[in-house]
């Protein structure tokens, strides 16, 4: 009688378990579904769309002209969510859903801050920073994930912001080359000085080839400078 007690105590305790870890599995499982349905409203986000959220963190509020600066000055774009090619980590769909719990609404409108090549451009066969509109021309930064936006892509794309950065860049590779071009490739004149007309002259000859190679490149690949590009919906 003892031994059979012990089997029927034990054989409840391991029903109990077995159906708590099924409900266990079932809110994982419903949890999981839920991420995938942010994930798909995220990825497929198109269009604007204010979203009312309570206790918002001003910190994390950007100007659209803020906005509009930060691409420029690192050569990204700023469109649909629904355009970006590539998937949100699980630190974007975490961050997201305790800002949906203090929404008076399902979350819309998502925009994606990240260089042309993560999103499916029109025409065309880093950093990204997820935002949800938080009012006319406000956005919330939601998460931000990789490494694109560091210095050296600041500087990398300096020349590309405007048609005077790009002419001033090419205006200093050309100083750059005259300053450093020994005389024998620019005077036959043994007893020519360092400096003198001739130098003036390479530096012009070395601005106008610059130059033309540079404008023929940047209409030939299509080029777009980014204060121009930087919420556009296509390749060129």
């Amino acid at each position: 009688m003892e031994l059979q007690a012990n089997n029927e105590r034990l054989e409840r305790i391991l029903l109990g378990q077995e159906l708590l870890l099924e409900e266990v599995h079932d809110i994982l499982e419903r949890e999981q579904k839920r991420d995938d349905i942010l994930r798909a409203v995220v990825l497929s986000s198109k269009g604007h769309r204010v979203n009312i959220i309570d206790r918002i963190d001003p910190e994390r509020v950007f100007h659209v002209d803020s906005i509009r600066d930060l691409c420029v000055k690192y050569r990204l774009r700023f469109l649909d969510a629904g355009r970006f090619r590539g998937d949100l980590p699980p630190q974007a769909i975490h961050h997201l859903r305790r800002l949906e719990d203090r929404a008076s609404a399902p979350l819309r409108g998502f925009r994606i801050m990240a260089p042309a090549d993560r999103f499916r451009l029109c025409d065309a066969d880093a950093d990204p920073l997820l935002f949800v509109p938080v009012g006319p021309s406000h956005y919330y930064l939601v998460h931000r994930w990789g490494r694109d936006m560091s210095p050296v892509r600041a500087v990398m794309a300096w020349p590309f912001r405007s048609p005077a950065t790009l002419g001033a860049c090419v205006f200093a590779l050309a100083f750059l080359a005259a300053m450093l071009a020994p005389n024998i490739i620019i005077t036959t004149d043994p007893d020519a000085g360092w400096w003198g007309g001739h130098r003036l002259l390479f530096l012009f000859w070395s601005a106008m080839v610059l130059a033309s190679f540079t404008v023929f490149s940047w209409f030939a690949f299509h080029g777009r400078f980014s204060r121009d590009c930087w919420n556009s919906n296509t390749f060129n």
